[in-house]
C-alpha cells in the first residue's frame, strides 16, 4: 500500500498495517505505523505536507469507526490531544503560490492523485503514530498488488 500511494515505510517503523477498501463510490488506502518522534520528524522531511500542519480544535468522538478499526485503532478524527494533520504529496513539486506563503512551503494541488491525508498522534512520550488515507477511482486507478502468502507447510 505504501508503494501504492508513494510513500515508504522506514525501517524503524512499528505496527505497520495496510488496507484497500473497495466500494461502488471510491475505493479507500490505508497506511498506518509507529515512529519515534525523531524519526516521525525525519520521515516528513522526506514528505513534508504540502501546507503547515493543521491540529483539530476539537476532538470528533461521534466518527463512526470504519477504517482504521479493522486494526484495532481509533478514527484519527476522534483524537485532539498530540494530534496534527494534512496533505502530503510525494513525488509532486511545490508550486510558487500567487501570494507570499507565510509558512515558506508552497502550496500543492491536493486534488492530485499523488497527494495523500495524514494525521500524526504523538500518543505517548517519544512516540507517534502516522495514519495515512487516500481515496483512488474505482475502474480509474489501479488497484495496488497484494503480498502473496506462501502456502502452509504440510
Amino acid at each position: 500500500m505504501g508503494e501504492h500511494m508513494g510513500l515508504d515505510i522506514p525501517t524503524g517503523a512499528r505496527s505497520a498495517r495496510a488496507a484497500y477498501k473497495v466500494t461502488s463510490r471510491f475505493d479507500t488506502g490505508l497506511l498506518t505505523f509507529t515512529l519515534s518522534e525523531a524519526e516521525a520528524e525525519a520521515y516528513f522531511e522526506k514528505y513534508p505536507p504540502s501546507a503547515r500542519w493543521l491540529t483539530p480544535t476539537a476532538a470528533q468522538p461521534d466518527t463512526p469507526p470504519s477504517d482504521f478499526a479493522r486494526f484495532g485503532l481509533p478514527e484519527p478524527e476522534t483524537l485532539k490531544d498530540g494530534m496534527r494533520y494534512g496533505y502530503v504529496c510525494p513525488g509532486a513539486a511545490a508550486e510558487p503560490t500567487a501570494s507570499p506563503d507565510p509558512f515558506g512551503m508552497g502550496s500543492y494541488d491536493v486534488s492530485d492523485e499523488k497527494c495523500v491525508r495524514a494525521y500524526v498522534h504523538e500518543y505517548a512520550p517519544d512516540r507517534a503514530r502516522l495514519y495515512f488515507r487516500t481515496h483512488f477511482e474505482p475502474g480509474v486507478d489501479s488497484l495496488p498488488t497484494p503480498l502473496s502468502t506462501p502456502a502452509p507447510a504440510r
